[in-house]
């Protein structure tokens, strides 16, 4: 993840800059900085915050080891993006946001489907109104293949719950425009019975009740035959939206093995599936407000996990959520000033023990405007 991280910040946003990159594998750190007009490389996150010109850092590296990051790079009065989650407990992710605002930072966590144009639209038709009242929210997520176990350990990378339905807890509240008051959730290993080891599933089902007293259901899995497969749908009084299809090109054939039937291409699995809304992410973030104004979702602190504890017992469970705590708004309207980011770490090997796997920094271009 970093990786792609590194590679849109170098090629897709002019507003910025890469000037760093830090990796505990220096070699690796090294060819990728070779491809992307070689910025300076790092061993550590220490040097990488002493780097000259360096006014952010993106993070992007094991969920378990944010907090730390957060809490150096606040330190050295850096401006931080941060992959999802902030952190994996909610006294973790108040330390961080606690760090920034002792700083007078900005710390932004990437809910990028927030930024990707079909959801972007999907919520201003909602919001509109025209659409009635949401009634229904569907969501579904299904990886390409399964992460290593040693990922998908959920004291690492929060697991499926965290790491995967984060995205779509998020797009519940964000496109409902609603708080979620009780889950229902299921989850099995029967795919992917090694995940299992580590106290992780590889597919789950999570019902929702909104507090409007609409409902929800959302579905995840960690494979597929085809691809990565993301889809949404909420269904209105007066109108319905729809967002994603089965991943397949424009391509089609018949004959030989699909003889008899037609068959579909399926699209490059090399390129991200919100690619674009990655690349908007980037540019997005430089042209926020002036530092000494932290960009916090107070709001987007992390929850009890939703149905942990039905999935640990392979039973389900009703419980209430947390209560909401709610946050600063932009003049959109919009929560934490226009949220952000994606996807589970492929590129990385997280492990239990503090590690900085990848950390990617960029520096904002003096000529970066505000978003209008």
């Amino acid at each position: 993840m970093g990786s792609i991280h590194a590679r849109l910040i170098a090629r897709s946003v002019p507003e910025v800059r890469l000037v760093g990159i830090a990796d505990v594998n220096l070699e690796s750190a090294r060819r990728l900085a070779g491809e992307l007009g070689d910025p300076a490389v790092f061993g550590s996150l220490d040097d990488l915050l002493a780097a000259p010109q360096l006014d952010a850092v993106l993070i992007a590296i094991s969920s378990s080891e944010h907090l730390e990051a957060v809490r150096s790079a606040a330190r050295a009065g850096k401006d931080i993006l941060c992959e999802k989650p902030i952190a994996l407990t909610m006294a973790d992710t108040v330390a961080a946001i606690a760090a920034a605002e002792a700083a007078q930072v900005r710390l932004q966590v990437g809910f990028m489907r927030r930024w990707d144009p079909d959801y972007a639209r999907a919520r201003a038709r909602l919001v509109s109104g025209a659409l009635g009242r949401p009634i229904l929210f569907k969501s579904l997520q299904f990886d390409a293949e399964p992460p290593p176990v040693s990922f998908a350990d959920p004291a690492v990378s929060g697991g499926i719950m965290v790491d995967m339905g984060i995205h779509e807890f998020d797009l519940a509240r964000w496109l409902m425009d609603d708080e979620v008051g009780e889950v229902h959730a299921y989850g099995s290993s029967v795919a992917h019975p090694a995940l299992a080891t580590a106290g992780d599933v590889d597919s789950a089902v999570v019902n929702l009740r909104f507090a409007s007293g609409a409902t929800g259901s959302v579905q995840m899995a960690r494979g597929t035959t085809y691809g990565e497969d993301v889809r949404t749908e909420v269904l209105a009084t007066a109108g319905s939206i729809w967002v994603g299809h089965l991943p397949v090109s424009q391509g089609a054939w018949s004959g030989a093995d699909a003889r008899g039937a037609l068959a579909l291409d399926t699209v490059d699995p090399s390129r991200p599936r919100f690619e674009v809304a990655y690349t908007r992410v980037r540019t997005g973030y430089p042209r926020g407000p002036a530092r000494g104004r932290p960009w916090i979702g107070r709001h987007s602190r992390t929850r009890d996990r939703p149905g942990r504890g039905s999935v640990d017992a392979r039973r389900p469970s009703s419980r209430p959520l947390s209560a909401p705590v709610r946050g600063r708004r932009n003049a959109r309207g919009d929560p934490f000033g226009r949220p952000l980011t994606r996807q589970w770490n492929r590129l990385h090997s997280p492990r239990r023990t503090p590690v900085l796997t990848r950390h990617r920094a960029f520096h904002r271009h003096p000529g970066a405007q505000a978003p209008r």
